[in-house]
This record gives structure tokens, C-alpha cells and sequence, in this order.
């Protein structure tokens, strides 16, 4: 059987880098952001220290009561933030707005020097301009390019306006300036500066791509793209622990293609191939964006159905027998059109079993009995099984 790339893949190079992330990878993002939550609150913690003993030093100093000020904002904001992603509040935004808050808060420490009349350490610092890398190395543990990409574009944009603001309201190499103690101003060091964060921000992006790219080749069937069988055992325990904890429905479905192999004995299997890429293409297209369609093995096929009972499951499952029934498939290089059925059984949590085993054994069960019972059907909980 012929092995192909998965669609995704085959996208341009900038497509697929501005194209919103797979659903497989949510999970691992928000678990990203309370990784990031967490070492953002004990950084910040650790950074109070640093204006804390410059002010206990030289408490005649503003910049130091600024510093201490910025420092104790953040950490209030850490927690903020913290105590909101571990209780759950997860909305789609929330990776755009900490990521930008993680670079404008290097921004806003480096524009509070140019309030204090010190351009020099705004634009020469070698402490604070380095936690922008920081934040934008954190971005990828979001794992979205977007993300990514916005967050890098405005730490840049925001550190040119710094620098333009100093320069255009200083004569930064004036004598006024010596002995120069942070530096002498240098466009083409700015310039650099600045080329780096961009540098930085499509590392950042291509690194996510890649981890996509190794995500999809490891939890997709190469033929159909459809999700493979691995992946499918792996977010049926996920969502059967998610219907458990809030008591919601969850249904599986089991389809296989009737008298498949006649088809590749008939007409190759390159026929075959393109019979199983326009049913799985089909099944994706009949489904919620939340059902998880997946390539079983051979030409057999599941679903998972979170929030549907083992009821309105069945219904939806007969809509898609039907649609499959009509669908004419073209055949490659034969002029030809093929019609094929599916068979397929349901079972739901919790009228038959509180297990990914006890749904799928059901389920297949019910399978069989549909072939045996003529094929081209659906069988649910009304189908009595030996």
C-alpha cells in the first residue's frame, strides 16, 4: 500500500507557518503555559532581589525605587496569572496575551530608563535586552506558531521605539555623556540588536513547525491522514477521563468498508488507495471539528464522539453510512467510478462499560454483527450481541 506525506505537510512552507496549530498539540500547549506560569512567578520573584538590595545600598536613588516598583508589579501579575491558568482559565487568547506581556514588560523596564534621563542603559543594557530571548525561547513551549511570530514581531517593533525615541530626543555621543559608562550609541549595533530578535523569532517559529511536522508523522496514517490507531487509543482514555470527571456522554464508533479486498483484487491496489483516501476524507468532513476520526488498521475505521450519547451517536453514524453509500469514487487512470457500504457498531460510556476496552470491544462487536446481519448498516445498543 502506497505511503503518503500527510496533506498538512504537503501546505507551503509559509502557510503551514501562519496556519492555526493541529488539535493534538492543545494540550501539550496549555501544559506549556503553566510551565511558563510557574517559572515566570520564581523568576520574577528572584528579580525583586536585585532593585531590593540596590535600594537598601542607595535609597537616594530614583531608578533603584523604579526598578523595585516594576519588580513587585510583575510578581503580582505572575501570580496573577498563575493561580489562573491552574485553576483552568484557558481561553485561546491566553498564549498571545502572556507572551506579550513577557516581552513588554522587558520593553516597559527598558523605556522606564529613558523617563529617568538614562538613554544609554535603555538601549546598551546587556541584562535586560537578553530576557527578551528568554521570553521568545518561551514561546515555543506554547506550541503555536502564531504565537510565535506576533510575539517576536512586537518585542522587535517595540525595541526599535525605544531606540528611535532615544535618538531622537538625545544626542546620545555627546560629551555631556562621558564617560559614557553604559556605552556610546552605535547604529549599526542597534541595527543588529534588532535583526537578532528577528533572527530569534523565525528560529522560535521553525522549531515549532518541526515539532508539529514530527507530531503529525507520529500520531497520522500516511495514506488517508486521518489519525492513527496509536493516537486514537491515547484520546479515548484522555476523553473518557474528561466525560468521567464532568459526567458527560461519550460515544465510540467502529466502521469497516464492506467486501474491501474485492476492490484491490478487481481493480489494484492503487484503486484501493484512492478508495480509502475519499472515504477518510469524507468521514473527517461528516464529523464535529471535536470528534476524533482515525484510521483503525486496514480499511477500518474509528471515531470518538465526546458529548454524544450512545443514541444521537447512532443517528449521526447512519447519516454517514448513507453519505458513503452514495458517494461515487473515481478510480485513477481507469475512467471508472466505484460505489462502496460501511458497516459499523456503537457504544457509549457508561451503558456499555466505564473503559476505552469495554467501548471498543463493544463497539467492534456490534461490528461484526452488522456484517452478519447483511452488511451496509449501523448497529447500537438494540442489536443484541452473543
Amino acid at each position: 500500500m502506497t505511503r503518503l506525506t500527510p496533506v498538512r505537510l504537503r501546505a507551503p512552507y509559509w502557510n503551514r507557518l501562519w496556519s492555526r496549530r493541529d488539535a493534538e498539540l492543545t494540550d501539550a500547549g496549555e501544559a506549556g503555559e503553566r510551565l511558563v506560569a510557574r517559572a515566570r512567578f520564581a523568576i520574577s520573584t528572584l528579580i525583586v532581589l536585585v532593585p531590593l538590595v540596590s535600594v537598601v545600598r542607595e535609597p537616594e536613588k530614583t531608578e533603584h525605587w523604579v526598578g523595585l516598583g516594576a519588580s513587585l508589579t510583575t510578581v503580582v501579575l505572575s501570580v496573577l496569572v498563575l493561580l489562573a491558568v491552574q485553576r483552568g482559565w484557558r481561553p485561546r487568547w491566553i498564549g498571545f496575551a502572556t507572551c506579550l506581556y513577557d516581552v513588554t514588560v522587558v520593553s516597559c523596564v527598558l523605556a522606564s530608563f529613558l523617563l529617568l534621563g538614562a538613554p544609554h542603559m535603555a538601549i546598551n543594557s546587556r541584562v535586560t535586552f537578553e530576557v527578551y530571548f528568554l521570553a521568545l525561547a518561551a514561546t515555543c513551549l506554547r506550541y503555536d506558531r502564531r504565537i510565535c511570530l506576533v510575539t517576536g514581531c512586537v518585542a522587535a517593533a517595540e525595541y526599535a521605539l525605544i531606540v528611535w525615541w532615544a535618538t531622537s530626543h538625545w544626542n546620545l555621543n555627546a560629551p555631556a555623556f562621558a564617560p559614557y559608562r553604559y556605552g556610546l550609541y552605535s547604529a549599526p549595533d542597534q541595527a543588529g540588536r534588532i535583526i537578532l530578535l528577528l533572527v530569534a523569532t523565525w528560529l522560535s517559529a521553525t522549531l515549532v513547525d518541526r515539532t508539529e511536522r514530527l507530531r503529525v508523522l507520529s500520531t497520522h496514517d500516511g495514506l488517508t491522514d486521518l489519525y492513527n490507531r496509536a493516537y486514537f487509543d491515547e484520546r479515548l482514555e484522555e476523553e473518557l477521563l474528561r466525560a468521567r470527571r464532568y459526567v458527560r456522554p461519550i460515544a465510540v464508533a467502529m466502521l469497516d468498508l464492506d467486501r474491501f479486498k474485492s476492490v484491490n483484487d478487481r481493480y489494484g491496489h492503487v484503486a484501493g488507495d484512492a478508495a480509502l483516501r475519499a472515504v477518510a476524507m469524507l468521514l473527517r468532513d461528516s464529523v464535529r471539528r471535536t470528534d476524533i476520526v482515525a484510521r483503525y488498521g486496514g480499511e477500518e475505521f474509528a471515531i470518538i464522539l465526546p458529548e454524544t450519547t450512545g443514541e444521537d451517536a447512532q443517528v449521526k453514524i447512519e447519516r454517514v453510512r448513507q453519505c458513503i453509500a452514495e458517494l461515487e469514487i473515481a478510480l485513477p487512470r481507469q475512467g471508472r467510478t466505484l460505489q462502496l457500504t460501511i458497516s459499523a457498531g456503537v457504544a457509549s460510556l457508561p451503558a456499555d462499560g466505564d473503559g476505552s476496552e469495554d467501548l471498543v470491544t463493544r463497539a467492534d462487536a456490534r461490528l461484526l454483527a452488522a456484517k452478519a446481519a447483511g452488511r451496509n448498516r449501523v448497529a447500537g445498543r438494540a442489536v443484541t450481541v452473543a
